[in-house]
């Protein structure tokens, strides 16, 4: 068991889902305790770890339920990001239809670049569906606000090797300081 593992009380053989971040109105996160309800008799943990001001609210609907496989975690410091992220079998990117961002949000680069198994809701004419659509393997989209399409996104997220190396691959690639600058200074001459 990973040192972290042991200090944030996650128990060993079950498989982590994470959601690391703000926890606020435009992700969506109730869709998360639902899908918790619906997987609570397989051997994994949801770990939703960070502030916001819908993170009360989400603490009693999952206590309301009676969910032992959801733990709610503070922010982590910086440092443990690393680890954090690592320890994730499968990796959450929320949000509501309409609310996905016009750039990657940035938690999608760190768990690209640690080879992490995301989920993303998103539809596909946004930025992270057409990214999921140009690189079949980089994370499984599925549809924004429903709960049957986060259970089969995570369970086909968990099917997938621990190491997504396709992820780990373009955050190599594409995500790196050097690649970011170059394609920024081409964007400006265009």
């Amino acid at each position: 068991m990973t040192a972290l593992r042991q200090q944030l009380g996650l128990p060993e053989g079950k498989k982590i889902v994470l959601y690391s971040g703000n926890i606020g109105e435009k992700q969506g996160l109730e869709k998360v305790i639902d899908a918790a309800e619906r997987l609570r008799d397989r051997p994994l943990i949801f770990a939703i770890v960070g502030q916001g001001g819908g993170k009360a609210r989400l603490e009693n609907m999952a206590r309301e339920r009676g969910l032992p496989n959801i733990k709610f975690l503070p922010l982590q410091p910086y440092d443990a990001l690393p680890a954090l992220l690592k320890m994730g079998d499968c990796h959450l990117v929320v949000q509501k239809r309409g609310a996905a961002d016009a750039v990657l949000p940035s938690k999608l680069t760190n768990i690209l670049a640690v080879g992490g198994n995301a989920v993303i809701t998103a539809e596909p004419h946004t930025e992270l569906g057409q990214l999921c659509a140009r690189y079949p393997g980089i994370a499984v989209c599925v549809e924004p606000e429903s709960t049957d399409a986060l259970v089969d996104g995570i369970s086909q997220a968990l099917a997938m090797p621990k190491n997504n190396t396709t992820a780990r691959e373009y955050a190599e690639r594409t995500l790196n300081k050097e690649n970011v600058l170059r394609q920024f200074i081409a964007d400006i001459r265009g």
